[in-house]
């Protein structure tokens, strides 16, 4: 049978379908967003086994870096936990005996394994290394630079919380402007028994989304650099390199440190290379020490991001703080 349509008829069809198309549109794209921010949280997931699966082995969480002290060679978390990553572990060779920008684990360096990573998170990042190897490498070659494209990651952890001189800050913990680098749930070079973790797994952070590195961003714009650290294996924000900085909030205007020491400062969102920060929508991800992931969002306080920060300072966050 013939269907002849009026052209009243055709542009009513054709109208429906351009309005079943604006809707549909948004819907798959919000759909996305909730796939790929749900992807992050349980790359966390999968990273807090990871932690697990160690302590339970080693007795302890792994060093968030080593090297800090020339007792082993350049490296962090990442490396350590990388044989206790399910259907990672089996296809790439990372040999903590060498640092993690020597050619001998160049290969798995340069690796961007999705689990390091968040979805939301530009794509196509690296940290360049330069350098020699480190007296406790096993690599006796300790005269030639050597050059590494290390692959990223977004989650990193802390060793100390950095405040502000004023405010909120003069009577927090000891009072000082760098507190606890020695007061996190892993410190340098050694691994960390859970009992030295007071103030409770569930009530510690261990690892936040610190996403979009080596780039800085403030405030969801990028700005001119690469980082502070240029290209020295300190350099933050490769997997395997070293794993933690410093926490702290900034001024929410800005982006930038120091804050203003009130409750305007900014926690989430703001900066990347001191506070919480991920490329959702009124939040970010973090991991617990006991292994649970939380949507934090932006009304996170810095004092409350402080305590959550130490793991013994005594003060028992309640889940409506933040």
């Amino acid at each position: 049978m013939n269907l002849t349509f009026r052209p009243i008829e055709v542009f009513t069809i054709a109208c429906g379908s351009l309005l079943s198309l604006a809707v549909l549109i948004p819907c798959v794209q919000a759909a996305r967003e909730d796939a790929r921010g749900t992807r992050c949280q349980q790359n966390l997931v999968e990273l807090g086994l990871a932690f697990q699966k160690y302590e339970s082995v080693h007795r302890g969480f792994p060093p968030r870096r080593t090297g800090f002290n020339n007792g082993r060679p350049y490296g962090g978390w990442g490396g350590s936990i990388l044989p206790h990553l399910d259907g990672v572990s089996q296809q790439i060779e990372y040999d903590v005996r060498y640092d993690f920008f020597d050619p001998k684990n160049r290969p798995a360096s340069e690796i961007q394994i999705p689990v390091f990573n968040c979805p939301d998170s530009p794509a196509n990042r690296f940290v360049e290394i330069q350098s020699q190897a480190t007296t406790k490498s096993l690599n006796k070659d300790k005269d030639t630079v050597f050059q590494c494209f290390a692959a990223t990651t977004d989650f990193i952890s802390s060793n100390g919380v950095l405040m502000t001189r004023q405010g909120y800050a003069i009577n927090a913990l000891p009072g000082e402007q760098r507190i606890g680098n020695e007061r996190q749930p892993m410190t340098d070079d050694e691994n960390l028994p859970l009992s030295k973790i007071t103030d409770g797994l569930s009530n510690t952070l261990l690892l936040i989304e610190q996403a979009g590195r080596p780039d800085l961003w403030r405030n969801r714009e990028r700005r001119d650099g690469s980082g502070q650290f240029g290209l020295s294996p300190n350099a933050r924000g490769a997997w395997a390199g070293w794993g933690s900085i410093a926490f702290g909030a900034a001024n929410a205007d800005t982006g930038e440190r120091p804050g203003r020491g009130d409750a305007t400062d900014c926690s989430v969102n703001c900066n990347n290379w001191f506070g919480i920060y991920g490329f959702h929508d009124g939040g970010a991800n973090v991991l617990f020490c006991d292994g649970s992931v939380r949507f934090i969002g932006t009304s996170l306080d810095p004092l409350t991001f402080a305590y959550l920060t130490i793991r013994d300072d005594g003060h028992l966050v309640a889940r409506g703080d933040y």
